[in-house]
């Protein structure tokens, strides 16, 4: 009698043992919040091939770089070149939740087209439902906390914290690319946006300010991939050389091509790991070294800088508010301090390392 009790407990602990081995080690949901910019691309190739994470849903809005039209397209395209099973693809609004903000046209333009790399049309089917109503859903059929990562204007999350407020407990970190603090911002692009007056604000940041601001008062947990830590993975021609030798598999050829067509790019000096270092961060919080600080975002009406405004924005807002001018020189501007919810602002990053997993990540089977 001994002899079985003893065996019982040893094969219950055995059970126990095994049962906790695999719940450690199933894959963490991810839902990517994307504007599908040059930089989006790659991360969402990392997000959808890494083992240690499950993509289930990517959204995105025409209020940042992209389309709503070409992103559902590509989207679909590109999770195609991956494992992926059934991904949740929607779009949101295509403008700002407030101002007239918008990237320069020929970003746009690429953003829509993949920079000309062609890709076979995807099969995948985009729902029809709006952006945030599929973030709620995603988070309301998920059995374990997710993982949201946005790498655009923060509108689609700014419009579901205000439309689904009750689901900020499944949600375990909000992983943002954007912002500034002690670095400069990068607004001003030789060539694009030539004396532009703002010189502190973040792209992301700066195309729609409303919906930053509100994320950031949220309370969420949320870790910030600033510039401040992104200039630390600066895209060189030698990561490009060193990344054609031992592409293999048709997302690393693909990400190839991408890095051959924007040669001139890469020679500027101005490209960076700015969404792949966030998609990093979501993997593996260690890429991100910083500290906590309440951030505010500036958010004032004044003198809009034309080349970076679109006039067809409908002047009512999505709310049926009329919508405002945004000063283009002090809107936009994230700082330290105020009343918000502290979050965390990521000060320091392992380069290195973060270049060799994204190429392992594209590399593997």
């Amino acid at each position: 009698m001994k002899k079985r009790t003893l065996l019982s407990i040893f094969c219950s602990c055995l059970l126990i043992t095994f049962l906790s081995s695999a719940h450690a080690a199933s894959p963490r949901p991810v839902i990517f919040d994307t504007d599908m910019a040059i930089d989006d691309w790659s991360a969402l190739l990392v997000l959808a091939m890494h083992e240690e994470l499950e993509l289930v849903a990517v959204t995105s809005n025409g209020a940042g770089e992209t389309r709503c039209g070409p992103a559902l397209d590509n989207i679909g395209a590109l999770l195609d070149l991956t494992a992926s099973g059934d991904v949740a693809i929607a779009c949101g609004d295509d403008y700002p939740m407030d101002g007239y903000f918008a990237f320069p046209e020929p970003w746009r333009q690429q953003a829509d087209t993949l920079s000309g790399i062609a890709l076979p049309d995807s099969t995948r089917t985009a729902t029809e439902k709006h952006a945030v109503d599929v973030i709620h859903t995603t988070l309301a059929d998920s059995d374990q906390q997710v993982v949201v990562v946005a790498t655009g204007s923060l509108t689609n999350i700014a419009q579901w914290l205000e439309k689904y407020p009750a689901d900020t407990d499944k949600v375990e970190r909000l992983v943002i690319m954007g912002g500034a603090f002690e670095a400069p911002g990068n607004i001003i692009v030789p060539g694009f946006t030539d004396n532009h007056p703002n010189t502190k604000a973040e792209w992301n940041i700066f195309v729609d300010p409303e919906a930053a601001a509100r994320v950031f008062a949220s309370g969420l947990p949320i870790e910030v991939v600033g510039l401040d830590v992104t200039n630390q993975v600066k895209v060189t021609k030698a990561f490009a050389r060193d990344f054609k030798t031992v592409a293999e598999t048709p997302a690393a050829q693909f990400w190839d091509a991408v890095l051959d067509d924007n040669d001139w790019f890469i020679e500027s000096g101005e490209y960076y790991f700015w969404d792949v270092l966030a998609a990093l961060v979501a993997l593996d919080p260690a890429f991100c070294q910083g500290d906590m600080a309440p951030v505010t975002v500036s958010l004032e009406t004044g003198s809009p800088w034309q080349p970076s405004s679109l006039r067809s924005i409908p002047n009512i807002t999505y709310s049926g508010a009329e919508r405002r001018h945004l000063d283009a020189e002090k809107s936009g501007i994230t700082r330290t301090g105020g009343d918000n919810p502290a979050v965390k602002i990521c000060r320091k990053t392992d380069a290195e390392r973060a270049f060799s997993l994204f190429t392992r990540t594209l590399n593997q089977g």
